[in-house]
């Protein structure tokens, strides 16, 4: 067919919007977490982002196990279904011991941006270090997190109630620095007639709700949960120190509304927001809708503090409490990691930091130092003391079979049937399975240690360090 000059005209005309059309074409870069508040303040941050070619899409699933699995189960086929994730910060062993994700030091040696010496050291090890103390990193502290402690101000400082404590205690009313003393103050707010109890926390079967919060129990009275140089397990877990802390947490149940032991996160706000708890072990993470007057009708009279610790059996005072949160992490199998560096340079820059910071909680050490941030609510400033006192899981790519493991056994002490230490003694003896299978040589010491911290993160003080 011979071409006329009109087709070649159209021919050139539609050749221009082809070439226009790509040129506008999009890359698309998904992410997988937990949908709430933070991976909302991501999309709305992304959208400001200069390059429009580019555009941040979500997988969102809601938070516990089908979060996790939905990473799993892409990195298992070597899939590019996302870019980028964040990750629990235990969870970074078994992605990056698998091979399935970026080595960060790669992009930090290429980088005119990102560095390790934007983020606190502690952070970029708790939520990218894999193996521990390498200097590997296999994520960037996006969300931190940790436990903390709320209370109700009013009740604390009414005086008919400061008056009623000291005559039954014969000390003053105080919001507790130790887990002793968070017992006393617990059982003297409980009072089921008037709908009033003294602590909640969680205690739930599900993904990691009740071990977070026994852990902090158990690391506070000088217990571990292993040895990480022999890999013992029995004799650590199931030690006197360890069965005492997470028997403490056990009989706070006592000082909770019925059916506590298996309450998650919301439960624990819905009950506080209510009226119902005077104190409650909670992560910062919820602390805006706590603090939320349109939320929390005891917004006004709700503080903000430190978990407490425990003094040991040693007669030593620990203050330990798991670290949350999430640290970013790309996937290997990704095709677009030249597009999501640059993404990541412009995005952990303090101006989008900052934003971010405003409704979560920031790793970028520039904002996290700053007095604006400190004092942009009420709990900044006590998260920000509250990051030297975390500690973590074990970072062993076996974590989600032991997670499991010891959930159901901390759930089978939260309901009695088992005692504690049988709970932590089969614990013990599932770990030590799990990680014999898994390939792991266990050093039997000649003698395992009644306070473990003392061997292996000898923290203890010898005497009671207030920061509440």
């Amino acid at each position: 067919m011979k071409l006329t000059a009109g087709m070649y005209s159209t021919a050139a005309a539609l050749t221009m919007c082809l070439g226009a059309a790509s040129a506008k074409a999009e890359t698309e870069l998904t992410f997988v977490w937990h949908a709430g508040t933070c991976a909302d303040a991501l999309l709305e941050i992304a959208k400001d982002y200069p390059d429009e070619s580019v555009t941040i899409v979500p997988a969102l699933v809601p938070y516990g196990p089908e979060w996790h699995n939905k990473i799993a189960s892409e990195f298992a086929i070597k899939g590019d279904g996302f870019d980028f994730a964040m990750w629990d910060s235990q969870s970074t062993a078994e992605f990056a011991g698998g091979g399935h994700a970026v080595k960060i030091n790669d992009i930090f040696d290429s980088s005119d941006v990102l560095s390790s010496e934007i983020f606190p050291a502690a952070s970029l090890s708790q939520y990218g270090e894999y193996p521990d103390n390498s200097g590997d990193f296999y994520g960037l502290p996006m969300n931190q997190d940790a436990y903390g402690l709320m209370y109700r101000q009013d009740l604390f400082d009414d005086p008919e109630e400061q008056a009623a404590f000291k005559e039954k205690y014969g000390r003053d009313l105080t919001v507790p620095e130790t887990y002793q003393e968070a017992k006393e103050v617990a059982e003297f707010f409980t009072r089921p007639d008037e709908g009033l109890y003294g602590w909640g926390q969680m205690g739930g079967r599900e993904y990691d709700f009740a071990t977070t919060a026994s852990n902090s129990f158990l690391w506070s009275f000088g217990g571990e949960l292993y040895n990480p140089e022999t890999y013992e397990v029995l004799g650590y877990l199931n030690s006197p120190a360890s069965i005492d802390g997470v028997q403490a947490y056990v009989d706070m149940f006592e000082y909770g509304p019925p059916g506590s032991g298996s309450w998650g996160f919301d439960e624990v706000n819905a009950a506080f927001q209510q009226g119902q708890l005077a104190m409650a072990m909670q992560w910062f993470y919820f602390n805006g809708s706590n603090a939320d007057p349109a939320v929390n009708k005891f917004a006004e009279s709700t503080s903000f503090g430190i978990l407490p610790g425990a003094i040991g059996r040693d007669g030593k005072f620990r203050r330990q409490f798991s670290v949350g949160g999430q640290g970013m992490g790309i996937n290997k199998y990704s095709q677009k990691l030249p597009e999501l560096v640059k993404f990541m340079e412009w995005y952990f820059q303090p101006e989008q930091q900052e934003r971010y910071a405003a409704v979560c909680q920031t790793g970028l050490k520039a904002v996290l130092e700053s007095d604006d941030w400190q004092g942009l609510n009420s709990y900044n400033a006590q998260f920000s003391t509250a990051l030297q006192y975390l500690n973590d899981y074990w970072h062993l790519p076996e974590y989600p079979v032991l997670l499991d493991q010891l959930q159901e056994e901390i759930s089978n002490a939260i309901t009695g049937s088992k005692t504690v230490e049988e709970a932590l003694t089969d614990a013990a003896k599932k770990h030590e399975r799990t990680l014999q299978r898994a390939g792991y040589e266990i050093s039997r010491s000649d003698s395992t240690p009644e306070v473990p911290d003392q061997e292996i993160t000898p923290v203890g003080q010898d005497q009671v360090v207030p920061v509440n």
